[in-house]
């Protein structure tokens, strides 16, 4: 069973979208640059900062991307084939609580796993599942009232995640050499990139996209702050 064709006619999803390229790129970058696609990445990359073996590399990856990614994906998949919602991005929030809650789900699973390992960096990437958590519910609880951006959270949250990593959490990768201000600094084009192409293509209005920003760019940090104790950093 193959998913939906990512990359729709934009005509027949943005209707109220200026069209022509612009329209075409935005619509690539909300697909390409999917709150689904970041977990894996920032898991497998903080581990590898904290000097993880690849096995657990591949671990806290594999856990972000089965739990986190595809769970989510194959539940909305599966409400897109039985024409529940008219694309994968789910722009109408009326229904968005039921996968929300799915991702809550495996979110508690991703935890029990996470618990169950054993790999450097486990009590940091607890904690990351944690604060995945937490955000998951509070973009729940605002979604059901005003259509804030996930995907403008969720690429801000990851680019915060990576800050408070590279600023609190000593390593190798996310130092304070080039490789890391590199990695914050593509971080932070990418955040203004998926901010444009959420209101280029019409899915939020500029309010809601800096309104996702904003959260993502500031709960992550505060969160992994308050714990740090917890996590021995």
């Amino acid at each position: 069973m193959s998913p939906p064709n990512p990359l729709p006619n934009p005509a027949a999803s943005q209707t109220d979208a200026p069209g022509g390229v612009g329209l075409w790129a935005a619509v690539a970058v909300s697909y390409v640059v999917s709150p689904l696609a970041l977990p894996p990445l920032v898991y497998g990359l903080v581990l590898a900062h904290v000097g993880a073996s690849w096995a657990g590399v591949a671990w806290g990856a594999g856990i972000g991307l089965v739990f986190l990614s595809v769970v989510p994906l194959v539940y909305v998949g599966g409400m897109r084939l039985q024409g529940r919602i008219a694309s994968l991005e789910i722009r109408d929030r009326t229904k968005r609580t039921e996968p929300f809650l799915v991702a809550l789900g495996a979110n508690g699973a991703a935890l029990a796993v996470v618990l169950g390992i054993d790999v450097a960096g486990r009590g940091l990437l607890a904690a990351l599942v944690a604060c995945h958590a937490l955000n998951t519910t509070l973009l729940v609880l605002i979604t059901t009232r005003w259509k804030i951006s996930v995907h403008c959270a969720s690429v801000a949250g990851a680019v915060s995640t990576l800050a408070f990593v590279h600023r609190h959490v000593p390593g190798r990768v996310l130092d304070a050499g080039p490789a890391g201000a590199a990695v914050l600094a593509g971080g932070a084009g990418l955040t203004g990139l998926v901010l444009w192409a959420r209101v280029r293509s019409r899915a939020h209005t500029p309010a809601q996209a800096a309104a996702g920003t904003g959260m993502g760019l500031v709960a992550p940090y505060l969160e992994l702050v308050a714990l740090s104790g917890a996590i021995g950093v």
